[in-house]
Formats: C-alpha cells, sequence, structure tokens
C-alpha cells in the first residue's frame, strides 16, 4: 500500500491511500496513517479512491484516528471509495459515526466551515510519498489456467498471507471470477483465516491450515480447516462501531456474513471446517447491498 501526503496551505492535511488495506497493511502502516492525520493537530481528508481492497482492520484503522482526531477537536473526511470498498464501508455502517464524502469540494467545505475558516482550497503538489508495499510473485501449488481447484496449506502465521493472497488473486484472474464475487471470497479469506491465526490456537505451536478454492458451476466455493479450538463464525456479535471494546474480529465476520450467499460450519474429528459458497450469477446490477445490513441473510447450518 503507498501512502502520499498532499501539501495544502488551508489547514488541512490530505493523505491519500493507493492499494491493499487489508489486514497486513493495516499492522505496518496504520501507525504511520495514524501519525500523518493527526500531527499536525488539523483537520484531515483521507482519500481512499486508491483502495481496491478493505478489510476490518483497515476499517478499524480509520474509526480509531477518527475518534483520536475527535477528541482532539478536530474532523477526519473520509473521501471518494470506490465500488466494492464503498459498499463494504456503508455495510460497515462507519458512515455512522463519521463522515464519508465522494467530492473533494464538498469535503473541504465541510472542513472549513467545521474550523470556521473563509480561506478558499488551493492548488495541491505531491511532497511526499510514504513506504510502499512491495509487489509479491504469485505463487499456487496449482496452474490456476487449467485447474478448477486451488489447494493450499499454510501456518498459523500472518507472514503467510502475502503468499496466499498472491495465489487467490491468479486463480480469481484466470478464471474471470466477476469483480462482486472476487471481493466477497477476497474478503471471506482475509477475515476468516485471519480469525483462525488470531484466535484458534491456544499455545504457540506451529499448526497447518488447509484452504481450498474451487469453481463449482455457477458459485466459487472457499473451505478452511484447521485444528483449533472449536469457533463457529456464524454466532456474529453485534455491530457496534461506538464501542472501544468491541468483540474482536465482529466487524469482520459481520462483512463476510453480509457479503457471502451461505456459509456452513462443522465440526467433526477435533478440526473446525467451513464452507463458504458465492454465486459468480448476479454482478453489477446496481443493487445497494448495505440497505439488507440491518437483516443479516441467513447462513445454512453444518
Amino acid at each position: 500500500m503507498e501512502i502520499t501526503i498532499l501539501e495544502r496551505d488551508d489547514g488541512i492535511t490530505h493523505i491519500v491511500l493507493a492499494g491493499r488495506l487489508d489486514t497486513t497493511a493495516a499492522e505496518e502502516l496504520g501507525a504511520d496513517i495514524s501519525a500523518a492525520a493527526t500531527e499536525q493537530n488539523r483537520p484531515a481528508i483521507i482519500d481512499v479512491s486508491g483502495i481496491e481492497f478493505l478489510a476490518s482492520m483497515g476499517i478499524g484503522t480509520l474509526l480509531a484516528i477518527s475518534k483520536r482526531m475527535t477528541k482532539a477537536g478536530y474532523k477526519l473526511i473520509v473521501l471518494n471509495p470506490q465500488g466494492m470498498v464503498d459498499v463494504v464501508l456503508k455495510a460497515s455502517k462507519l458512515n455512522k459515526v463519521m463522515s464519508i464524502v465522494h467530492d473533494l469540494d464538498e469535503a473541504l467545505e465541510i472542513l472549513q466551515a467545521d474550523q470556521q475558516q473563509d480561506d478558499a482550497s488551493d492548488p495541491q503538489r505531491e511532497v511526499s510519498a510514504g513506504y510502499s508495499r512491495p509487489q509479491e510473485t504469485p505463487v499456487s501449488t496449482a496452474d490456476p489456467a487449467t485447474e478448477n481447484t486451488l489447494k493450499l496449506a499454510i501456518k498459523n502465521e500472518i507472514s503467510e498471507f502475502k503468499t496466499l493472497n498472491a495465489s487467490l488473486a491468479q486463480f480469481l484472474a484466470a478464471h474471470t471470477v466477476p469483480s462482486r464475487a472476487a471481493y466477497a471470497v477476497d474478503l471471506a479469506v482475509e477475515e476468516l483465516v485471519m480469525n483462525v491465526i488470531r484466535y484458534a490456537f491456544l499455545d504457540d505451536d506451529t499448526h497447518s491450515i488447509e484452504i481450498e478454492l474451487a469453481i463449482e458451476g455457477d458459485q466459487i466455493v472457499l473451505r478452511i480447516v484447521d485444528d483449533g479450538r472449536p469457533f463457529d463464525p456464524r454466532e456474529n456479535p453485534v455491530l457496534d462501531l461506538q464501542s472501544d471494546d468491541r468483540e474482536v474480529g465482529g466487524l469482520g465476520l459481520y462483512l463476510v456474513l453480509d457479503m457471502v450467499d451461505m456459509l456452513k460450519y462443522e465440526r467433526v474429528d477435533e478440526e473446525n471446517r467451513v464452507e463458504v459458497r458465492v454465486s459468480m450469477i448476479v454482478e453489477d446490477q446496481g443493487e445497494d447491498l448495505s440497505e439488507a445490513v440491518s437483516d443479516l441473510p441467513e447462513t445454512s447450518g453444518g
């Protein structure tokens, strides 16, 4: 992920993010984003138009920055989320607790009014480019151009996500999975596997997590198997962005349940077995998925 700071002389900090704001990026760069937004003690804009993927940890980063700035007496605006990132932000209800706008002039007007200033906005020039995550070479155990199934086994280490994400992207692209379905699968892998790595194991031993991705008819199917402690991801906690002590993993699981068509869980032979199904048929029909957030779709049992 890339962080760019745009120079302004109107008393507003303007930050531009590009790439994937997933768990790894949030952990590596969250402090940098927060420092860029808050260190100058003034209102800030975070432009996310270049963010192509947003996970719950990324949303948590934006929320934490907003809360910190509010306590300091300043306002944060998230600017111009695009496509599925916009859908995910609405589904998370982040717009209920902070400002999300799609027009820069509107954002400036809100912040300048909040500052009680009459200064007009000035031209911007790029002055600082931040850390950019190196691009990973896709790695896969199968040739995704000829195989309908991808099988991976990773260790319970966050560092494994770089190879996992690369293999996932290669498989989805090779099979031309529609954008909404691809995003839903990407989100499910990010949130469910990260949840296993973080919370499933009570010891410090190395464990294997089996991940299978398959094209079955008009569906893409994700299967995850681990030998951690029992946990049914369908037992979704109540979403409360106002709380400072939300249950761990709650927002991510909430988003997954909202985005996928089916999630099944079984506990078999001391293993957690999760199966997720996403339809590849419905695509770009303009439905606002956030409208159904208050009533999460029912998921099939094991």
